[in-house]
């Protein structure tokens, strides 16, 4: 009878244990204050208010970044490439260009490469993009490391990413670094086997852009707040007598009646001592057109209300 009883007791304990092995594995953002995951479906609840973007639309590239760990070996700055460019979009405030949309391949490398953004020549970038911010930047670190434990009846194992991502933000009328900005994000997750039951796991590869969402976290929403707040111009693209071509449209956010300033170039100044470029001085304002009607994609129409002596490639902005 005691036999009966000791061998029950031992079987109900088991049933018991393995029952409790059959919940899920614990995944989601690491509980470390230093890096809160960037998973949409992870984030707080209480999120800061959105933008609200005044004027048009910037059109904005976001270039591939360079990777620069030893654990990616040169295939983590695509992935970066992507999510940013997704989060951009989903804020509401930009047109993004995409790579294919330039037909270009447009990494820091090969914008330096090409002469499209290059040392005391950055002006040339906006004339070949025709986009008003170049997001760009490195994948300076990420790394991946397991921790098992076993149990006298399981095992555990716990697996974290960590990631750091350097962006920047370029001007690309003048080819400056407007805003600069650093992310670090960790990602973990977890696994539980008892008594043979429970969530046994490889290598998680979702961790890896997991991470790097928890990295570009800790940037986004100044990011877009910067790039927010840069003045929008767009260029004249032909110029038919009476009538002016604007690179813009309704996709843009222009509307019909909206007056548009037409200045010159400008000419660039470079520091005599640096040999850097320091921009490009504003070129005398031509005349003012107005906003009559949209063709295309995203271009418009406008008609001359004064001034004369309009050009391809002229700038285009509101009044101040």
């Amino acid at each position: 009878m005691r036999t009966r009883l000791l061998w029950g007791g031992i079987l109900f304990m088991g049933v018991a244990v393995a029952g409790c092995a059959t919940a899920p594995p614990v995944t989601g953002p690491s509980t470390r204050d230093s890096a809160p995951a960037a998973e949409y479906g992870y984030r707080k609840s209480a999120q800061a208010a959105p933008i609200v973007s005044k004027g048009p639309k910037l059109r904005v590239a976001v270039v591939r970044f360079v990777d620069k760990s030893a654990y990616g070996r040169g295939r983590l700055g695509s992935a970066i490439q992507d999510i940013l460019t997704t989060d951009l979009a989903r804020s509401g405030q930009f047109i993004m260009v995409t790579r294919q949309d330039l037909g270009l391949i447009l990494d820091e490398q090969d914008l330096a490469k090409s002469g499209t953004i290059k040392a005391g020549t950055g002006p040339k970038s906006g004339e070949v993009l025709g986009v008003n911010a170049i997001v760009t930047g490195v994948v300076s670190q990420f790394g991946v490391k397991q921790k098992s434990a076993t149990y006298l009846v399981g095992a555990s194992k716990t697996q974290t990413a960590e990631a750091t991502v350097d962006v920047r933000v370029i001007d690309a009328t003048t080819g400056q670094i407007i805003y600069a900005d650093s992310g670090n994000g960790v990602y973990e997750t977890s696994s539980t086997e008892v008594l043979g039951i429970g969530g046994r796991t490889g290598y998680d590869e979702t961790i890896e852009g997991k991470a790097l969402r928890a990295a570009i976290s800790k940037f986004i929403d100044n990011l877009i707040g910067k790039m927010a707040t840069m003045e929008w111009t767009g260029k004249v693209a032909s110029v038919d007598g009476g009538e002016i071509t604007v690179n813009a449209g309704k996709k843009t956010g222009l509307v019909v009646g909206d007056r548009l300033r037409v200045y010159g170039q400008g000419h660039e100044v470079i520091d005599p001592d640096t040999k850097v470029s320091l921009g490009r001085r504003p070129g005398a304002e031509k005349g003012e057109i107005e906003i009559v009607d949209f063709f295309g994609e995203d271009a418009s129409i406008g008609k001359v209300l004064r001034g004369k002596g309009f050009a391809v490639n002229d700038i285009v902005r509101f009044g101040k």
